[in-house]
């Protein structure tokens, strides 16, 4: 039996909440065939392509744009918010099994969404995570892994996250939920929840994965609010998979008010929580050339370096005095990208921080075509050659550049000194703000980026050879409708190690909300 009519089947098994269990009926369909979707092959049926998956903020629904290159960029379909239970929808990600994921914070759930079976991406089913899903990570040790960042309950509206009141009410603290999937297609399984792992700590949470020859796998989860790292094993083969192993206590006299004590915490008992401090970990990545964690500290102004074994925790460059505010990592792990602002004048600032010496070297960059801006998401291509970043759509009336992307030969990096050459300033068509994502093929060469144009319901494709706009696809929701984040979502993504995925998950809570700097990869903010 091929899979077609995924939609409506899908439909009744969430309602009884067996998804898993309800898939082994369609095992009867015919003695030889998968108990599983089954993407097609070849024909009308099935998407073959590239497609842009772009969040209307406004109908809260979900729109997909085929991708098709210089020009034939057009609409597929639009997932209408009925199926999100008309909620905001938030941050996504899709996994090796080529499954699409959607967080949807309110309803406290993640969208399943299959990407290829039918003539437009067909949602599935909605999967119970804990409270406020914000945040989600494919898992690098497994493509098939999905982590989902619960922030917890923000009562009152505020953004100081709380506790899952679904999984951890009686431990406190936020939590991560863990969803795994396999293929679509003939013995896929579909997305199921293995389980939440509760974290006795509060604070917005983000997470990088130790991996490579050698090295354990886990996941470093920060939690803001609680100053700590939650380290959880991530090895599914291991009978400690998704537990809790240690917590890394984050706290610094030299960085702390008054008084300027720290207990070192680290050590205590698995069901205790820490006293939280002030450090405001917020931003972590972890490098394949050292295989080190970095994490910034936000409310201490610095990156620290942490070893994935010992869990020593070690700071590398005092931000103090610095206008660096956020960081992300060159894909091939040397460099940590730093971003900020400067206001007088005010401009973009971009550094790097060359992880291959030790100590680590700073060099900060002066790029002229930056001044006016305010700091927009930025990104790799996977390959590492390019490097693009947005202008954000700042309301400070000192921000005289609006609506550009930056593209950026990032190959000249590792000259010597230090250099990012700009190829192109972009201008975007004038509208309220902007997100975008890269497509990458081959071995991780930028092909296309996608650029959503919010207030103008318009996304724009721009080839990333020349780096002009080819086609801007005008309508992408009813009229009146106001974009947000995007991302590009192709078949073999995973597998072929192209997604680019280096942008933000740093930047101060304190920050103005005119700066767009708590984004994820994919533009959706916190």
């Amino acid at each position: 039996m091929r899979f077609i009519s995924a939609q409506k089947q899908y439909s009744t098994y969430a309602k009884i909440s067996l998804l898993g269990l309800a898939l082994i009926g369609l095992a009867s369909c015919s003695s030889g065939d998968s108990s599983a979707p089954v993407a097609t092959s070849g024909g009308s049926a099935a998407l073959q392509g590239p497609i842009v998956f772009v969040n209307n903020t406004t109908s809260k629904s979900l729109v997909s744009v085929a991708l098709k290159g210089d020009t034939g960029n057009t609409k597929l379909g639009e997932i209408d918010a009925t199926k999100f239970e008309n909620v905001a929808l938030g941050d996504m990600q899709f996994s090796e099994g080529e499954w699409v994921f959607l967080n949807l914070a309110a309803a406290n759930k993640v969208a399943a969404i299959d990407p290829l079976t039918g003539a437009q991406p067909v949602h599935e089913a909605n999967l119970a995570a804990g409270t406020r899903p914000v945040h989600m990570y494919r898992d690098s040790n497994d493509g098939e892994i999905v982590w989902i960042m619960n922030d917890g309950d923000n009562a009152g509206g505020t953004l100081t996250p709380g506790d899952d009141l679904i999984n951890c009410a009686a431990q406190g603290g936020g939590s991560v939920t863990v969803i795994h999937n396999s293929h679509l297609g003939p013995g896929g399984v579909p997305p199921v929840v293995l389980g939440t792992t509760c974290l006795l700590a509060d604070g917005h949470k983000v997470t990088a994965f130790s991996s490579g020859a050698g090295m354990p796998k886990r996941a470093f989860v920060s939690s803001e609010t609680a100053g700590e790292i939650a380290v959880i094993d991530g090895d599914e083969t291991s009978v400690n998979f998704r537990r809790v192993i240690a917590r890394i206590d984050l706290c610094r006299s030299a960085k702390e008010a008054v008084p300027a004590t720290c207990n070192d915490e680290s050590t205590t008992a698995a069901n205790a929580a820490f006293t939280p401090n002030g450090s405001g970990p917020h931003g972590i990545r972890w490098s394949k050339l050292t295989q080190k964690v970095y994490s910034i500290q936000e409310g201490y102004h610095e990156i620290s370096e942490i070893d994935p074994v010992t869990f020593t925790v070690t700071p590398i460059l005092d931000l103090t005095g610095l206008p660096y505010t956020a960081f992300g990592i060159s894909p091939n792990g040397r460099f940590l990208v730093l971003r900020g602002q400067t206001t007088a004048p005010q401009g973009t600032k971009l550094g790097v921080l060359d992880l291959s010496v030790t100590p680590a070297v700073r060099t900060d960059f002066t790029i002229p075509a930056l001044d006016g801006t305010a700091p927009g998401a930025f990104k790799f291509s996977p390959d590492g050659n390019r490097f693009y970043i947005l202008a954000a759509n700042s309301a400070l009336a000192t921000v005289t550049k609006k609506d550009r992307l930056f593209a950026f030969d990032a190959s000249t990096l590792t000259a010597t000194p230090a250099a990012l050459t700009l190829l192109r300033e972009i201008p975007l068509v004038s509208t309220g703000a902007h997100s975008f994502d890269v497509l990458a093929q081959g071995a991780g060469a930028a092909t296309f980026i996608a650029v959503s144009n919010s207030t103008d319901n318009s996304i724009s494709v721009i080839n990333a050879t020349d780096n002009l706009i080819k086609q801007t696809v005008q309508n992408i929701g009813a009229l009146g409708s106001t974009l947000g984040g995007v991302m590009v979502y192709a078949p073999g993504t995973v597998a072929a190690g192209n997604q680019a995925t280096s942008s933000l998950t740093g930047g101060s809570s304190a920050a103005p909300t005119v700066l767009a700097e708590r984004l994820d990869d994919h533009g959706m903010p916190e």
